[in-house]
């Protein structure tokens, strides 16, 4: 499969650099507070999130659910037929993924309740040859990620319900991507609101990581996702970096809303899969 081997030989690449960082803009960093957050490596049993005055309560985890459905395709195309005459059998998977997870966040001082689910589905052609030396291969037509999480604040400045939203989805049918390297064509979009209020959660990429020889490269298959960008009324106020595991906040906001953006935050780090593209693939495997 054309991305399975783009991850690989991506991770060929990293094996042989030291440095593969997001590069926060020093306008926003010289009037921000970096937070570097514990907790997120290891054992998910007991998981809890350590940042600045931030903490969180044991994260709650609810059962994986995965199912998939596999059957022939009956409606070939003019290659899939040509293939069907080389005794290679063309099906149709289907796979389903949920997943959902609760917790608290305080400062010492305010508390806000998190109550978070992702959702995962993919929908493959399987190319399945009776030649053990040919295999089969899989090529996803379709998928699409949703995380979605409630925010409630407890308090008395800001104690409004908030609605967090990150759609990752793929159509091979809009795919752009041509060459071998392009990278896939996604449409993506992030959000919190309030109803009233409405804050833009915007992925960043790098396209260069450093070598142990200290040389600027490119990263093989287009950009890497290294975090994400929360823009409220216009202006930065928080940056997510899912590389080195820091969360940035503006220097000039309220407690209440240090304790919102901290929520939101923290549930992006928790979410199962960070560069989809990359994390569907691992699951194929």
């Amino acid at each position: 499969m054309r991305y399975s081997i783009i991850s690989f030989v991506f991770l060929i690449a990293l094996s042989s650099c030291t440095a593969v960082k997001l590069s926060v803009p020093e306008q926003f960093s010289s009037q921000a507070t970096k937070m570097h957050v514990k907790g997120l490596q290891g054992w998910q049993i007991n998981q809890q999130l350590n940042f600045g005055p931030f903490q969180t309560s044991k994260i709650k985890r609810g059962w994986d659910f995965t199912h998939g459905m596999q059957h022939t395709k009956f409606n070939l195309k003019p290659e899939e037929m040509v293939l069907n005459v080389l005794n290679v059998d063309v099906d149709k998977r289907t796979i389903n993924q949920k997943n959902k997870f609760q917790y608290s966040i305080q400062d010492g001082n305010l508390v806000a309740e998190v109550y978070a689910m992702d959702k995962f589905s993919e929908k493959q052609l399987v190319y399945k040859s009776n030649n053990p030396y040919i295999g089969s291969a899989s090529k996803t037509n379709k998928y699409e990620y949703a995380f979605t999480a409630a925010i409630l604040p407890l308090t008395a400045q800001n104690s409004e319900p908030w609605s967090l939203v990150l759609i990752n989805k793929y159509d091979i049918a809009k795919d752009t991507a041509i060459k071998l390297f392009d990278k896939p064509y996604v449409e993506e979009e992030g959000y919190a609101t309030n109803g009233k209020e409405n804050i833009a959660i915007r992925p960043l990429h790098i396209d260069k990581v450093t070598t142990k020889s200290g040389k600027d490269t490119k990263v093989i298959g287009g950009k890497m996702l290294s975090g994400y960008e929360l823009q409220w009324d216009g202006g930065v106020v928080a940056v997510i970096d899912i590389l080195d595991n820091n969360i940035w906040l503006a220097n000039n906001l309220e407690a209440h809303d240090k304790l919102l953006l901290s929520s939101i935050s923290s549930a992006i780090m928790l979410k199962r899969m960070q560069d989809v593209e990359k994390d569907r693939d691992n699951l194929d495997n």
